[in-house]
């Protein structure tokens, strides 16, 4: 992570969340260009009147805006209130955010992505590769001083695999750790609740993979080496909740006074749908600290138009910058000034519920995909924010096939494939409905795409914008006809992004989406130990992904985000790809000053 509501590039998500959802693949560090919901029908390319660049009284002169800056006091935007904050169940980037303030796994990352011990002070590996045995820190607490230990461990990674839990996560470690996909057989094996009932799960889960051997030392049984898991232990699905926390009920993790971790803030204030106030753990230890700040305080603004105008007003410190607000940003001598290009790790993409008509038939899927005009959607809608993409894993990351281009645009070609789908120039297709988080930008940039679906195939397509905080619920229970997404990158490994896709995976879940042969491709990479048999094992799995076209991959984002002057440690060297907000892994160094 997290999809859309990207995993995982919550910092740039934080701009995407103004916009289109995304899943949290990590948490998906940066994610700027995610950002801006530009609508080209509204922002001609060659109206000058909304791209001033002689304007004095538009382009202010005096020093930056503080507005209501506090030293040590750190705001941001996160977009939509978070439908769930339970580790062991939210994938969305707004979700992760949440969690990975007040939770640390047992391992973390450093400004190059790589695993480093986190809650761990250490970690051992077997000669086989198959056994990781985890140091914990001895003077580790949760932040109401009660000691934290191995066995916190163990009943976390067991939740996780519970069947009972059914967290958006689950299927990840399907086939990794020893017994997890006998103990999760929902998730993994594609069995009903009910089959899954006459199973013996007490002895399921006695036999699953974790153990916790003592107070301090936990060990993890994988099925093979995986060169991926250390970066899989970094992420929230694996983070320490307590099990007297969760015994509170379903909805334990609304209240502050439950959210009890052992990461580097405490969630003090929780005005829901409106704000998040974070203190430092005055019990933190790990990578992560001493923290310097002296709160962090959450803005939940679904309208990127009114974040705009915050940050302007000097009442937010970080913000992506929106396409709809690129020619401002770039005309003014202030906000010009305080721009950092950041790198993307999320790909977005219009889904297909391929078990509602006519998305069921490849060919219509394939006629879509054929009919938008990506390098148009990014030029004119995103002002150039971001790239084109065709295919899942985004440039930067392994795994990134530039060639693999199946659908590129064509309306010839994309009407010729729907009549060979049966439907010529759209007679017969039944109603088509775009499902989206609505808000104004939103509403304009969604309604260039049902413009682009009339030109080049001839068909009205139904826009459904709905509420930005159900959007999240809408896309995973019984999910929309065709509705936008994004993935951000987790960790730097292919098997983050293609997994996703393996039958009852994260994404394919939420298309009813399955092929064996991807399937057992994404199986054999996940264990194989040749990186270049592995690599190809991928790529293979990734051009049937493209070819069946469940989703239309659409942008790579990536791109400026706003970052007030008086912000310290947050610069082009200290962010990562992964960060949950902008310098979360630089978070020892990270400062208000004004």
């Amino acid at each position: 992570m997290n999809l859309l509501y990207w995993r995982r590039s919550l910092a740039l998500a934080l701009l995407f969340g103004l916009l289109l959802p995304i899943l949290a693949a990590c948490g998906g560090g940066s994610t700027p260009a995610a950002q801006p919901t530009t609508a080209p029908a509204e922002q001609p390319t060659t109206a000058p009147a909304e791209q001033p660049t002689t304007a004095p009284a538009e382009q202010p002169t005096a020093a930056p805006v503080a507005g209501t800056a506090q030293p040590g006091v750190l705001r941001l935007v996160t977009g939509s209130e978070p439908e769930n904050i339970d580790p062991q169940k939210s994938s969305f980037v707004n979700e992760i955010q949440f969690i990975m303030m007040a939770y640390q796994a047992l391992m973390t990352f450093d400004l190059d992505m790589n695993p480093i011990p986190g809650a761990a002070e250490k970690v051992e590996v077997s000669e086989d590769g198959t056994v990781y045995t985890f140091t914990l820190r001895r003077d580790g607490k949760y932040s109401d001083g009660t000691p934290l230990t191995a066995r916190n461990f163990e009943y976390a990674w067991k939740r996780l695999a519970d069947p009972e839990t059914a967290g958006e996560y689950q299927s990840l470690p399907c086939g990794i750790i020893k017994g997890y996909s006998e103990y999760s057989a929902a998730a993994c094996q594609g069995l009903s609740m009910e089959e899954v009932m006459q199973l013996d799960l007490e002895k399921l889960r006695d036999e699953f993979g974790v153990k916790a051997i003592d107070d301090y030392t936990l060990q993890i049984e994988l099925v093979a080496p995986a060169p991926y898991f250390l970066s899989m232990a970094a992420l929230w699905i694996g983070a320490p909740v307590r099990e007297e926390d969760v015994a509170k009920g379903d909805d334990w993790w609304y209240y502050p006074e439950n959210y009890i971790g052992n990461g580097p803030f405490v969630l003090k204030e929780w005005e829901h749908d409106s704000k998040a106030v974070w203190e430092p753990n005055p019990n933190y230890v790990g990578p992560l600290g001493p923290v310097k700040l002296k709160r962090v305080e959450y803005y939940m603004i679904t309208d990127g138009q009114v974040a705009f105008q915050a940050y302007q007003n000097g009442e937010i410190d970080i913000l992506g910058v929106g396409a709809e607000d690129l020619a401002t940003v770039q005309s003014d001598p202030v906000l010009s000034k305080e721009v950092i290009d950041v790198p993307g790790s999320c790909t977005f993409y219009f889904g297909f519920n391929l078990a509602k008509p006519p998305f069921d038939n490849k060919l219509v899927r394939q006629a879509f995909a054929q009919a938008l005009d990506r390098e148009a959607y990014v030029r004119d809608v995103f002002q150039g924010l971001g790239t084109p993409t065709y295919s899942f894993i985004p440039p930067g990351f392994p795994g990134y096939q530039p060639d693999l281009k199946l659908w590129e645009f064509n309306p010839e070609k994309a009407k010729q494939t729907l009549a060979e789908a049966g439907y010529p120039d759209g007679q017969g297709l039944p109603e088509i409905r775009l499902t989206y988080s609505g808000t104004a930008r939103n509403n304009a940039r969604f309604e260039w795409v049902a413009n682009q679906f009339k030109q080049n195939l001839g068909i009205d397509v139904i826009l459904d914008p709905i509420d930005p905080t159900a959007f999240a619920a809408a896309t995973k229970d019984n999910p929309p006809q065709m509705f936008s997404l994004g993935w951000c990158a987790d960790y730097p490994d292919p098997q983050n992004w293609i997994s996703l896709f393996q039958t009852n995976g994260l994404l394919s879940a939420r298309v009813n989406y399955s092929n064996p042969q991807l399937d057992e491709l994404v199986r054999q990479a996940d264990v194989e130990q040749d990186p270049v048999k592995r690599a190809e094992l991928y790529a293979q799995a990734q051009r049937i992904l493209v070819e069946d076209a469940p989703v239309v991959f659409m942008l790579n984002n990536g791109g400026p985000v706003l970052v007030k002057p008086y912000v310290k440690g947050i610069t082009p060297d200290t962010i990562t790809p992964l960060d949950y907000w902008l310098g979360f892994f630089n978070l020892p160094n990270v400062d208000v000053q004004p």
